[in-house]
């Protein structure tokens, strides 16, 4: 009963990290910087401690670049998605 408990504890709090990935998984610091949509597979991963929203990266040093400013990098990354995927 216990294996499965941690089980489904493990299941929900991927599920909850899951739903709050940023840009659909895809690379913030590649939106930021780059401009461009670069998908991942989010196992590099940073929960901003402020809003709790999941930013992916495609390797640790892109990660330590754009939390050199994340605020700024958000911002900028949240423009560069939101014109890509403007309808």
């Amino acid at each position: 009963m216990r294996a499965y408990l941690v089980a489904l504890a493990m299941l929900v709090s991927t599920m909850v990290a899951a739903a709050n990935e940023q840009f659909g998984g895809s690379c913030a610091y590649g939106l930021s910087e780059l401009g461009v949509d670069v998908k991942t597979d989010c196992s590099i991963r940073w929960a901003d401690p402020k809003t709790g929203k999941v930013y992916c990266f495609g390797n640790e040093e892109v990660l330590a670049k754009f939390l050199k400013n994340p605020g700024a990098n958000i911002r900028k990354a949240e423009e560069i998605h939101a014109k890509l995927y403007a309808k």
